[in-house]
Order: C-alpha cells, then sequence, then structure tokens
C-alpha cells in the first residue's frame, strides 16, 4: 500500500493573517506579496500547489484576485481556524488560538459550513479540500466533511505531539479513506486523509514508537534517538528538507509539505523575521523543488491524489 504513494510532492500552503507578535496587530495580510513569488517558483518546477483559505483570506480581495488568476494551476481549499469564523460566542472572542477540539460540537459544525461558504462565494466554486487549524481533526469534523463536499483532508500528522498528547500516532502515513468516527482509522467515508509529513531523523522502528507511552516517546525525542523531522520550510534547513524527500520515497509515501502564508515575506513571522532569513527559505523551496523534478516526481494538489485513491 505504501509503495504506491513514493515520489509525491504536495505542497500545500494554509492563507492566514500575518503574525500578531511578528506585525503588533491582527488581521493584517502584509505577507501577500510573498505567494507572487511562491507560486512562480512552483509553476518554474511544474508543482500544483494546495492554497488553503481562512475565512478572513477568503475576504482578502488582493488575496482572492491572485488566486482567481491562478485557479488553472492549483487548487483552492478551506483551511479553519475557528476563531474567527461565525458564529462566535461569548467565550470565544478575542481569543487567537481556538482549536476545533474546544468549540461546541453543533457550533463547530455551523463554523465549518459557513467557512465552506465563504470560500465558495470567493472563488466560484466549492473547495474539495480542507485542513483544520492547528492541526486538529475531531471526529466531528470528519463527519461533517463528505456532507460539505470536501474528498481530501490534510490534519493529521500521526508522528507529531499534539497538546493532548501523540493523539494520531495509529495513523497511517500513507493516504487513506477516513473513518467518520475516528480519524486515525480506515473507512469509507469517501474523504482522503493525506497526512501531514513528518519522519525519525534517524531510522527508528514506527511499531515501538506506536506501542511506548507517551513519556517513554518523549525521552526517546529528548535523548535523540526518535528525532523528529518535520517537512516545513520555517522549522527545518534545506538538507533536512531533501532528508525528509529521500525517505519518504523510500518509504513510499508522499511528501506533503506545509507552509503558512505570513511565512512568505519578511518580518510578517517569527519563524522568518529578515530579509536574509527568507532568502534562506526560498532557496530551501527552490532545493526541494529542484530535487523532485530532477528525480522524476510528480507535484499533484491535495485533490487530484485523493480523487486517484478513491479509484
Amino acid at each position: 500500500m505504501h509503495g504506491r504513494w513514493g515520489k509525491r510532492l504536495l505542497v500545500t500552503v494554509a492563507i492566514e493573517a500575518d503574525d500578531p507578535a511578528a506585525v503588533g496587530d491582527t488581521g493584517s495580510y502584509r505577507s501577500l506579496d510573498g505567494l507572487d513569488r511562491l507560486h512562480a517558483l512552483c509553476r518554474e518546477h511544474g508543482v500544483r500547489p494546495t492554497y488553503l483559505l481562512t475565512y478572513s483570506a477568503a475576504g482578502e480581495g488582493r488575496c482572492v484576485e491572485r488566486l482567481t488568476t491562478w485557479r488553472a494551476e492549483a487548487e483552492i481549499g478551506a483551511h479553519l481556524h475557528p476563531e474567527e469564523v461565525p458564529p462566535i460566542a461569548a467565550d470565544e472572542a478575542g481569543v487567537t488560538t481556538l482549536r476545533p477540539r474546544d468549540v461546541a460540537p453543533e457550533r463547530l459544525r455551523e463554523k465549518m459550513r459557513n467557512l465552506v461558504e465563504r470560500v465558495t462565494e470567493a472563488m466560484g466554486e466549492p473547495p474539495t479540500s480542507y485542513r483544520a487549524g492547528f492541526l486538529d481533526m475531531t471526529p466531528v469534523q470528519a463527519a461533517e466533511l463528505p456532507k460539505l463536499g470536501i474528498l481530501a483532508d490534510s490534519s493529521l500528522g500521526p508522528l507529531d505531539k499534539t497538546r493532548e498528547g501523540y493523539r494520531y500516532v495509529r495513523a497511517s502515513m500513507a493516504p487513506y479513506e477516513l473513518d467518520g468516527a475516528d480519524p486515525c482509522r480506515v473507512g469509507d467515508s469517501g474523504v482522503v486523509e493525506v497526512p501531514v509529513t513528518s519522519v525519525f531523523r534517524r531510522p527508528f522502528p514506527r511499531g515501538l514508537w506506536v506501542a511506548a507511552p507517551g513519556r517513554v516517546r518523549g525521552l526517546l525525542r529528548r535523548l535523540g534517538l526518535a528525532e523528529l523531522l518535520r517537512f516545513r520550510p520555517a522549522m527545518a534547513s534545506a538538507e533536512e528538507l531533501l532528508t525528509v524527500c529521500r525517505r519518504t520515497e523510500r518509504m513510499g509515501v508522499p511528501a506533503v509539505l506545509s507552509i503558512h502564508s505570513n511565512e512568505l515575506a519578511p518580518g510578517t513571522s517569527r519563524s522568518v523575521p529578515t530579509e536574509a532569513a527568507s532568502e534562506d527559505y526560498f532557496e530551501s523551496l527552490r532545493r526541494v523543488f529542484a530535487f523532485a523534478r530532477d528525480a522524476g516526481w510528480s507535484a499533484p494538489t491535495l485533490t487530484e491524489l485523493a480523487r486517484e485513491a478513491l479509484r
């Protein structure tokens, strides 16, 4: 099963507001100019990115104008940050890091519907891909996605620690059809999970990682025995990103790259604070894209891969 999915690069871009801690205010989109540079790089290397729109981004005219122009070269999906999507309860007002699991189920469903409607209105067609904010996929969302016409989700990080611990550790690292009651289990919902990519820096038995208690996993990581490399240019060097590419190729799973739009311009995120850091960031992307192109990889969108999985 895993071998089917090797040599695939999926570039996912969460389009969201600039980091308030970096720019000093909330709701700004100064980083949008960086999207132009990213898209040109994707076009140069034959990469078809998936742009995942938050509620506020779908209302940002400059963003919608760009994405409308690029529609034939990319996919436009939806990205849920519950704190900015109505209905907003009294206890949610002013919260900047609201996770889906902290929202009452019926209100969460309504937020999901409103997000999809907003993206549909902005782009003229409904989104078919989705990502939960903070990679916080829940059974409520998994059950609602097929009702919204979503075909591809990319919210689970099987190796990553969440606020609640290693919640997704049982999930496959290869694409699979979600179960509506348990997102970590294979089901028949018609929605394909395309997990975000992390790998062990050095080979480590996945079975041992799954079986180990959470505190043991933490100890293994601190000792460097099970150190993770995340496929994020904001969290890894160019060489580390290429290591991830080679590791996923050997494992036969896709390499799902995670980008946040506020990382695409200097000073609009804490992870890319300067011009020099921005140049390093784009050079890392260039090297990953060139590696994939030269090695004969494909670079589909989330929904393109999901449709292949469902055939």
